[in-house]
């Protein structure tokens, strides 16, 4: 049991918020306060939460604190797991307490007071994860004799209830609007925290709740880009690919990103989800062989000389595109997917070249994703989602025809 904890501390209020402004030694913020990964049931998820908002800035600001005696770290917001801050009022007594009210008074003493942590709680930086890992790493480096162990820094600490999915998303919500407000928030932090963002929340429970993205065997990369490595050979997306086949799939309001919409919006578009990963396993007979029989690994289906649509990220964004589209007009999640697996999948085919696949170079073409949309409706005979596509892609195939028409031009058909 970690050993109690006595704050001097003023407790403020503003909206629902009660929280404490405290100040804390360093040594204590490193050995107390841990990193945040009570705030998802995924481990792999918290650590990658870990990577993508802690440690890109934290070795800055270990050599900042270990390197400048004129250092100085803004305040650190804290929540609490595990238990509530109980809160002591000091008694007020001035030399000069005859020029105060009682109001003031009572107001002065219900502020001031001692913060009582049983040491049982857990707590995290809901914003300063940066300043608290670099500190880390500076009360390591430097030792436990060094001044910088006796340094304070301000703390702002809030608590909530850890056993109610409610108080956790509260504290969730709170950590993205406090980066909002102080500096652009990345996709992979929108991903791994938004409680407003329907998406952001529609992919985390796909990766708590969806046979293909859960677990150990989970099929999920965690990185914060969009791409897959040649490392990532069991995975058939990243968790930013994953947002952005979700949003994809999505036909309805355009606030779903902004304003958190009801469970029963919420659940609807997660079954769809999980009704179009599903289907895809059950037509595509590649999917089938990787994720059912397990005799394949997705990264087979992503080389030179076997590629398939449905292995790629842009390939599934323009899949996921099409399937939304033919759901718009009135198919359901099962037709969509039958009629567009019927479509040439292989990105090595002629029908691909210079698309989504380039031949010459041996690499895909990410940026083409409402063309690949396109070209995948024509394949599957199915009429664009509008002209504009239609003729973007008819440009291309203009263009595609002209070069291999030219003097000396090469084949690049490789089925």
């Amino acid at each position: 049991m970690s050993p109690k904890i006595l704050l001097p501390a003023i407790r403020s209020r503003v909206g629902d918020w009660t929280f404490y402004s405290t100040t804390m030694r360093l040594a204590d913020v490193a050995s107390h306060i841990k990193a945040p990964d009570e705030v998802h049931e995924s481990k792999k998820l918290s650590d990658w939460i870990q990577r993508e908002v802690i440690d890109s800035h934290a070795k800055m600001i270990s050599e900042y604190i270990t390197t400048n005696e004129q250092r100085f770290l803004g305040s650190i917001i804290v929540g609490v797991y595990g238990g509530h801050p109980d809160w002591s009022p000091l008694k007020i007594r001035l030399s000069n307490s005859g020029d105060l009210t009682d109001s003031q008074i009572r107001r002065l003493e219900s502020a001031l007071g001692v913060l009582h942590l049983s040491g049982e709680e857990k707590l995290f930086a809901v914003d300063g994860q940066h300043r608290v890992e670099g500190i880390k790493r500076a009360i390591k480096s430097a030792g436990s004799d060094s001044s910088i162990n006796d340094d304070s820094i301000s703390a702002v600490f809030i608590s909530h209830d850890p056993d109610t999915a409610e108080g956790v998303a509260r504290t969730r919500r709170l950590f993205t609007t406090l980066n909002k407000k102080a500096k652009a928030v990345s996709k992979s932090q929108t991903i791994a925290l938004d409680e407003d963002n329907g998406f952001a929340i529609i992919t985390r429970r796909l990766i708590d709740s969806h046979w293909l993205f859960s677990g150990e065997d989970s099929r999920v990369a965690f990185n914060s880009t969009g791409s897959l490595g040649s490392s990532e050979k069991d995975a058939l997306t990243s968790i930013v690919g994953l947002f952005e086949i979700v949003k994809d799939l999505y036909n309805g309001p355009g606030d779903f990103d902004q304003k958190r919409p009801s469970e029963e919006v919420l659940d609807k578009h997660l079954q769809l989800c999980k009704e179009f990963f599903d289907s895809l396993v059950n037509h595509i007979p590649e999917y089938h062989k990787v994720f059912m029989d397990k005799t394949a690994q997705p990264a087979d289906f992503r080389t030179s000389t076997s590629n398939h649509l449905l292995f790629r990220p842009i390939g599934q964004r323009s899949f996921a595109r099409a399937t939304q589209l033919l759901i718009s007009r009135g198919a359901s999640i099962e037709d969509a997917v039958t009629k567009l697996a019927k479509a040439d999948l292989n990105l090595l085919s002629e029908h691909w070249a210079h698309i989504l696949w380039n031949p010459v170079t041996e690499q895909m073409m990410t940026g083409a994703l409402i063309v690949g949309e396109a070209n995948l409706l024509e394949l599957a005979n199915e009429k664009t989602r509008n002209q504009q596509s239609l003729k973007r892609l008819g440009k291309l195939r203009e263009s595609i025809n002209a070069a291999a028409q030219a003097p000396g031009a090469k084949s690049t058909d490789k089925t």
